[in-house]
């Protein structure tokens, strides 16, 4: 009797999965949806040289199969092939847990007979941390088989999970207007502009695994343009119940924010007209972080269970950005991605259909005035304002003030007026006192000299 290893193919009308194979020929399991995965055992009871068939060709008497099965890959039917018609010839018997599946293959099993049939085995029992699968199967016969060895079925085990992951935004519909607000001057929600929610359920269809490891929902939140201005600001992120705080922090300006369940409207601002230039082309904007057309913040929320989860994200329109940049588009869209990562140890896991988008359309507030000005009036607008620079300069010359102040002279020596007094009003001369009066010679002039030209001698 021979025994091949685990091959190809489902038996008809089968549930389970089969397993196909690798480039050096393991076979692989690619476990998602199904509940149970089929192992096909094939055994022959041929002569080993054909060419005489008599020598060893005969019939095995109480020809039997024993199966051990890992703990994660329980046995849990038989199935034979219709065509075969071998359904009550071979009978599987298996302990209470399902580690051990002994399976008659007839008595005697004739010379040249075939049997092939399937064990269906539940994968109730896999997780993420499973790699690989090896079942063992040995024959055995009271005839004479020398030579009969154990047969070892080895399997990798790839993981697909079938993820369902759903999202909407509520409203889906917004509408910005009123004043720009610095961010300085925003302390309050209210302030920002209008209110969005989005809310996104993950769910595995199928058996749920074991230990999902380390799953996460990753929001893919638009939080600017490109030029760094605000666009959706995020106020708070919580997934199931009670809530789970994702990361990072939402509210990075932490502005006061509503009651749970409020999100009221924003708050009126004083009426605003504005304007935009006639000529310029209308335009149809899609802010799309995968198109570049903003800047994502990727928020993380850890998933403790694939089996539903649902998270809660609440945010705001920052007005005055697209009052500044968008009052010109006609048809604005905002795009926020969700999707599910799932960190296995041995990167066994594969994730399929774990990706959902939310679009919200941007509408200007119909109380909003616009007005449309003609292409002329900026350039008009420049001249004039050139010419009137003009004549300013104009003006401020015929008065002279680009004229240069002329230099100022030089300060003038001050001069002094001598006067003589006579002699004999000199207090020297009155007090009667005596002596020589010597005064040097730059201090005489000609007035000081007697009638003779002589200069005046001593008292």
């Amino acid at each position: 009797m021979a025994l091949p290893p685990l091959c190809e193919g489902c038996p008809q009308g089968s549930q389970g999965g089969c397993a196909r194979r690798d480039e050096d020929g393991t076979a692989i399991f690619a476990v998602s949806d199904q509940k149970d995965v089929a192992l096909e055992v094939q055994v022959t009871n041929e002569p080993s040289d054909p060419s005489q068939p008599q020598r060893d060709g005969d019939a095995a008497h109480q020809a039997l199969l024993v199966a051990s099965f890992p703990p994660e890959l329980p046995y849990a039917a038989t199935r034979a092939e219709e065509s075969a018609g071998l359904g009550d010839k071979v009978l599987c018997l298996a302990n209470q847990n399902g580690s051990r599946v002994e399976c008659e293959l007839g008595n005697p099993l004739q010379r040249g007979a075939q049997v092939r049939f399937f064990l269906i085995l539940s994968t109730s029992g896999i997780s993420i941390h499973t790699t690989d699968l090896e079942v063992l199967l040995e024959l055995s016969t009271t005839s004479e088989q020398p030579g009969l060895e154990p047969v070892v079925a080895r399997a990798r085990v790839v993981i697909e999970l079938p993820l369902a992951v759903t999202g909407v935004a509520v409203p889906p519909r917004l509408f910005f207007g009123g004043q720009v607000l610095g961010e300085s001057a925003v302390k309050r929600e209210s302030q920002v502009g209008s209110a969005v929610r989005f809310e996104v359920t993950v769910s595995q269809r199928g058996p749920v695994l074991k230990t999902p490891g380390s799953a996460a929902l990753s929001l893919q939140w638009p939080l600017e343009l490109p030029n760094g201005k605000w666009l959706l600001y995020p106020l708070s992120l919580e997934l199931g119940t009670p809530p789970v705080p994702c990361s990072p922090p939402a509210n990075p300006l932490r502005l006061a924010l509503e009651p749970p369940g409020g999100g009221g409207p924003p708050e009126e601002p004083p009426a605003r007209s504005w304007w935009v230039p006639a000529g310029r082309k209308r335009r149809n904007v899609t802010l799309d972080c995968a198109r570049g057309t903003a800047r994502c913040r990727p928020f993380r929320c850890p998933l403790p269970s694939l089996e539903r989860s649902e998270l809660r994200a609440r945010g705001r329109l920052w007005n005055g950005t697209f009052l500044e940049e968008f009052l010109d588009v006609e048809n604005l869209e905002l795009i926020v991605r969700a999707e599910v990562s799932v960190t296995s140890p041995r990167g066994n896991v594969v994730i399929r259909d774990a990706v959902a988008q939310m679009s919200v359309s941007l509408h200007l507030d119909p109380g909003v005035a616009v007005t449309a000005v003609p292409w002329w009036v900026l350039p008009l607008a420049v001249l004039l304002g050139l010419l009137l620079l003009a004549l300013l300069v104009l003006g401020l010359w015929k008065v002279g003030f680009f004229r240069r102040a002329a230099a100022a002279p030089p300060p003038a020596v001050p001069r002094f007026r001598a006067v003589r007094i006579p002699r004999e009003q000199r207090p020297q001369a009155r007090e009667g006192r005596t002596g020589t009066i010597l005064r040097p010679q730059w201090a005489a002039g000609p007035t000081d000299r007697d009638g003779d030209g002589a200069a005046p001698g001593p008292a």
